[in-house]
């Protein structure tokens, strides 16, 4: 398959889950993938799709200019960014202390905003490019404590709208996936702490079922691929039809 050939790709918080599934799916379709996580066994996964692994905390100034450096020296150029790396915490607004908040907005919000600020100087440069925020069906439809999550992940989502307005017309992209539940790692830990939790939120939908990262991967691949080049500020939500239910 080559729906991403001659694409490069810079993936955050690759090493596991919906990250990894986007990598997957896009070096399946021939680009060539870095994927960068705090977390080492990035390095470990990356050999299995023949990417390159960074291990770098993308909250740290110059991680992103690190990461646009290592796309160009092994691939010569940069075509795409996924900003997936983020954490969710329970916490309601008088549970959230400062830290907690700012450690939120910190990776949520303001890593975006820098390795998305590094990665369009050097689109510009070579003609344009793709980038994908990932945010959640909870950016409009709030959980109950889930305070500093929903809030930073509507503002990558307004973000999102931003930057489509202000350099579309540059030949940038910017596009955003919400994902409803979705069959991870992380996911499957969360919900094995309140029984019953992992059957009411498949109830939810409208497909019996979780999501999975190779669906998250495809939509990906399509965002990021010629075949959306006219589409750019939207919001791909994929939840089984759980949001537009009554």
């Amino acid at each position: 398959m080559d729906r991403l050939k001659d694409k490069v790709i810079i993936v955050t918080g690759a090493a596991q889950g919906i990250g990894l599934g986007i990598a997957k799916a896009c070096s399946n379709e021939g680009a060539g993938v870095v994927l960068v996580d705090i977390n080492p066994k990035v390095k470990d996964v990356a050999e299995t799709i023949n990417g390159i692994a960074l291990v770098l905390d993308i909250t740290e100034t110059g991680t992103a200019e690190i990461a646009i450096k290592s796309a160009h020296r092994h691939f010569g150029r940069l075509t795409g960014l996924v900003n997936n790396a983020g954490r969710v915490d329970e916490a309601d607004i008088l549970e959230t202390s400062d830290e907690l908040w700012l450690q939120t907005m910190a990776l949520n919000l303001e890593a975006p905003f820098r390795w998305s600020k590094a990665a369009i100087k050097t689109m510009l440069e070579t003609g344009g490019g793709s980038i994908v925020n990932i945010s959640t069906i909870e950016a409009t439809r709030v959980r109950p404590r889930h305070f500093p999550y929903v809030i930073s992940k509507a503002g990558l989502s307004c973000f999102t709208r931003a930057v489509a307005v202000d350099y579309g017309r540059r030949g940038i992209r910017c596009n955003t996936i919400s994902p409803g539940s979705v069959d991870t790692e992380m996911y499957a830990t969360y919900t094995a702490l309140y029984p019953g939790l992992r059957e009411h939120l498949i109830g939810l939908n409208y497909a019996d079922r979780l999501g999975t990262t190779e669906e998250i991967g495809a939509a990906a691949v399509y965002l990021l691929s010629d075949e959306t080049l006219f589409l750019n500020g939207h919001e791909l939500i994929i939840d089984g039809a759980r949001t537009v239910a009554t």
